[in-house]
């Protein structure tokens, strides 16, 4: 097994090669963004593995920590969408905790989940409005709600098949054992939810009809944006 140092090393070449700012072209960026995310996926599980080798069980091992992001207290409508995408795929949860003057976000998890989750969340929102700023610009009567609501179906298909591919390297009791670890985390978070926070409320999002041209556009697009986690400082 590599050692961390060299996996977070070929996971800095990787996002090197992503940044489209030193001159890479969208397919490069793509293809080096899902090599760096199944590598951090497949990095989890051998760390995961590790712990149960040397018996430390999921739970028991696992120390909940608290970020927290801050947004207006006018939400747009992408905020909700990448933040059912956190909770997802990221292994933490987050609760709304608006004051008045906006909404803070606080985000339960272990240190580096949290970590990854306020990178995705921050990158995600910055690539959903540069997405919808383009789109809107080209076409006629967009609507805004129902192409977010496509971004984020189109990056959560690709974020589970991303996880697939790095999971199926590995034999299925490996798979079963870091299955278990992963749902030990789930519950140590939700007990400290329940300890700090008490009963909370789901957020009621109003249904409305989907505009199928902006829908489909966002879920085309949504399958073309790629995340990878941080890199420590």
């Amino acid at each position: 097994m590599k050692s961390e140092s060299d996996i977070l090393d070929k996971i800095r070449k990787l996002l090197r090669l992503a940044d489209r700012s030193r001159g890479s072209t969208e397919n490069e960026a793509k293809v080096a963004l899902a090599k760096a995310q199944e590598l951090m996926t497949r990095h989890n599980i051998d760390s995961a593995l590790l712990r149960m080798e040397r018996g430390e069980s999921g739970g028991g091992s696992f120390t909940v920590n608290k970020g927290k992001v801050d947004l207006p207290k006018t939400l747009n409508p992408a905020d909700i969408m990448i933040l059912s995408l956190l909770q997802s795929h990221f292994n933490v949860k987050t609760i709304l905790m608006p004051d008045g003057r906006g909404t803070p976000v606080d985000i339960i998890g272990a240190a580096a989940d949290i970590d990854f989750a306020i990178y995705a969340f921050n990158f995600l929102r910055q690539t959903f409005f540069r997405c919808w700023n383009e789109f809107k610009r080209t076409h006629a009567n967009p609507d805004k709600a129902s192409y977010y609501r496509g971004l984020r179906d189109g990056l959560n298909a690709e974020l589970k098949a991303a996880k697939q591919r790095a999971e199926q390297s590995y034999a299925s009791d490996q798979r079963q054992a870091y299955g278990l670890v992963v749902v030990d985390q789930q519950a140590v978070i939700t007990r400290y939810v329940e300890d700090h926070y008490g009963k909370l409320r789901n957020r009621n999002t109003r249904s409305r009809r989907l505009h199928s041209g902006s829908y489909v556009a966002g879920e085309t697009k949504g399958r073309t944006i790629q995340i990878n986690r941080p890199l420590p400082s």
